[in-house]
């Protein structure tokens, strides 16, 4: 008796009719009537439990092809997540059009892409939690005064376990997460399916793959030259605009530089109550692509909020500015000071960003992440019963096909999995990272049980809204990691370390668990067997992690080390990052809890007022001068859209497939500027960070 949903379609009567006489076929007009109404769902995947053994091909070569894919994106989705706050995964549109071009099996390009977002998916604990560990610990903006009155850092570097900690132990979450899906899918994509909102242009792709006729190929192919020639243009102005070449500035620094251009700004020299100007980011303008117009908006108001609101207020009431490395306040308006042992050169309007909107809009990332998961309170208790329900069905029952082999991954994997991971981390943690034992096992335990519970809702979120809810959740596990080594009494320097660790390898897990809702919901209408997409994603994840952990240690290094100057080595925002530090200093009780709560509130009544409070927060914390990007590129989208793509296809008559292909060449520019940007911005990181980690 299938479960009560509230998310199946209604049928069509021709569908009913083919399905009934079991002629419904993959790629069939009828199959795009009835997505998601539950009946057609089941019988694709009774229609695959006996067709897919021939029809699922497995190629190592293309597997093999998507995670470098993947692998590659790891690296460029880091560096991405840093710059701006966000990741957009080009990968998958690279992999099917590549695919596409060479005239692979639907059943192939979904798995090779499954294999290629596995692997990328395990930079994203190493993008928004990891770097927190290197801010605390060299950044000057966490510096604290101890007992003697000495500036120190909560962290230290001795303090600081082997990268392979971490990595080892991303790896085993992310497997863990992978394995929690094979529940998931049962659930919320055969039984009672997720709507999984943009999940269609996703599979119209893969529809066209299918189509073999040479104008598809030749589309396929073009598309990727566009891909290559973007790609390779932004490289070339990134060098220009980035890499230093002589006196520490870039080409174009030492032809602008000067009172109205710096380091790919444009601006106005003044920031005494405000600061305006366009940094030339092509990353913002693709994201904002990606985005559309309303929600990139959303983000940039956020921007202008604290740019135009907050900043000016704080300069013109002359609020107090607590400066550590001084001990006392002083006004917002004697900035710029130069003492004898300390100085901050900034202007008011810079320090009051830094000083007093900054901890505002953590506040509001907080306050909003926290507001979402409330709000899906509803979610966490269905999401408990379908669990539940589908234990009690799958008691005596068996994915495996005698002769065959196993149509999905087997479930009883799961609990031998909990062994591995619970010993893999406490071995991890105590004989390499050398950390208490008991506090080693409640990690252990404690990333089997939460990673199962939060997994879940983060599935049905990303199944019902489309995005996942790490950075909220995360949040989450890293207040009971405290909370708990608080209790046992651990020494501070080590519960911050242990929990930032841990929360870097939940974050894995869980965006493992609930992106590659993508992937499997296309492969029940593609016909491809489960068990080849989660092979795909657990072959992926031990590259992906290990590409993710060194490509964090370089960037992390970069992002928190300072210039003689007193900028960083790299100019990257990473707004996530320094949220999960400055939430660290919150629960160990360091932290300027008066601007955090304001920003708190502020985040609760965005979320409650637009639901993307998270965004928004996200858009406070960043420069006008940087999400304005997104507003252009957002806004040049939907203008193109109306004013030409649909006018066009009017006048001419084209059919979805010519339509979805148009709009594919333009998200292969936009990731052109995405790859482009960060390959180039990830060598030049190498080639400044080097010298750091080498001693050199």
């Amino acid at each position: 008796m299938p479960m009560k949903s509230i998310y199946r379609q209604p049928l069509t009567a021709d569908g009913i009719k083919k399905m009934e006489e079991g002629t419904l076929d993959y790629f069939d007009d009828e199959i795009w009537s009835n997505l998601n109404s539950g009946t057609l769902e089941q019988y694709m995947t009774e229609k695959t439990r006996v067709e897919g053994f021939k029809r699922s091909k497995w190629n190592w070569r293309r597997v093999g092809f998507g995670i470098f894919m993947g692998i590659l994106f790891a690296l460029i989705n880091q560096y991405v997540g840093l710059k701006v706050g966000l990741i957009v995964a080009g990968n998958w549109y690279i992999v099917n059009l590549i695919g596409m071009a060479l005239k692979w099996h639907p059943t192939e390009c979904n798995i090779a892409s499954g294999a290629s977002t596995g692997a990328s998916s395990t930079c994203t604990g190493f993008v928004f939690t990891f770097p927190a560990i290197y801010l605390l610990m060299n950044h000057p903006d966490y510096v604290i005064r101890d007992s003697q009155g000495n500036l120190v850092h909560l962290v230290t570097e001795a303090m600081v376990p082997p990268i392979a900690v971490a990595m080892i132990c991303a790896m085993l979450g992310g497997l863990l997460g992978v394995l929690y899906f094979t529940i998931f899918r049962r659930i919320w994509l055969v039984e009672d399916p997720l709507p999984v909102p943009g999940f269609q242009a996703y599979l119209k792709l893969i529809d066209i793959a299918n189509d073999r006729a040479r104008g598809a190929i030749e589309q396929a192919k073009k598309s990727l030259r566009t891909m290559a020639i973007w790609t390779t243009g932004t490289m070339g102005f990134t060098f220009l605009r980035d890499f230093p070449i002589s006196n520490n500035a870039s080409a174009l620094d030492n032809i602008f530089g000067g009172s109205y251009y710096e380091e790919g700004m444009i601006m106005h020299p003044y920031a005494t109550y405000t600061f305006f100007g366009w940094n030339m980011i092509p990353i913002e303008l693709a994201i904002g692509w990606f985005m559309k117009f309303r929600t990139a908006f959303l983000v940039a108001s956020g921007s202008i909020f604290t740019w135009f609101i907050i900043v000016p207020m704080a300069v013109g009431f002359n609020v107090p500015i607590w400066v550590p490395q001084a001990g006392e306040y002083f006004s917002v308006q004697s900035f710029p000071i130069i003492a004898n042992t300390w100085e901050i050169t900034d202007p008011p309007a810079f320090v009051a960003a830094e000083r007093v909107a900054r901890p505002i809009a953590i506040g509001a990332i907080l306050g909003g992440g926290i507001t979402a998961l409330l709000k899906m309170a509803k979610v966490f208790k269905t999401a408990t019963a379908d669990v539940m329900a589908i234990g009690k069905d799958s008691k005596g029952r068996t994915d495996y096909v005698h002769g065959k082999g196993w149509f999905e991954w087997p479930m009883t994997q799961i609990p031998f999995m909990w062994f591995v991971v619970i010993i893999g981390v406490v071995i991890m943690f105590t004989v390499v990272g050398l950390f208490p034992l008991l506090e080693s096992i409640i990690i252990g335990v404690l990333l089997v049980i939460v990673t199962f519970i939060l997994g879940a809702i983060g599935v049905k979120v990303m199944g019902e809204i489309g995005t996942t809810p790490v950075s909220g959740t995360s949040f989450i596990v890293l207040m009971i990691l405290i909370i708990v080594f608080k209790l046992l009494g651990t020494d501070t320097s080590t519960m911050i370390i242990l929990s930032l660790i841990g929360t870097t390898v939940f974050g894995t897990a869980l965006s493992l668990s609930a992106d590659i809702i993508f992937d499997f919901k296309i492969g029940v209408y593609t016909g491809t067997r489960p068990y080849h997409l989660s092979k795909a994603e657990l072959t992926a994840i031990p590259f992906g992690a290990i590409v993710a952990a060194i490509g964090a240690v370089i960037l992390s290094i970069g992002l928190s080390t300072m210039n003689p100057d007193g900028t960083p080595v790299l100019n990257l925002e990473a707004p996530q990052a320094h949220a999960f530090a400055t939430f660290t200093q919150i629960m160990v009780g360091r932290a300027p809890w008066d601007w955090i709560l304001i920003g708190i509130g502020i985040g609760v009544f965005a979320e409650l007022m637009t639901g993307m409070g998270t965004a928004f927060g996200l858009g406070m914390y960043l420069p006008f001068y940087i999400t304005v990007n997104l507003m252009i590129g957002g806004g040049l989208r939907d203008w193109w859209q109306k004013k030409k793509l649909e006018p066009q296809a009017k006048r001419e008559g084209w059919t979805e497939k010519q339509k979805t292909l148009k709009l594919l060449q333009t998200y292969m520019m936009a990731t052109g500027l995405i790859v482009g940007e960060a390959v180039m911005g990830t060598i030049i990181a190498i080639y400044l960070v080097l010298p750091l980690i080498t001693g050199g």
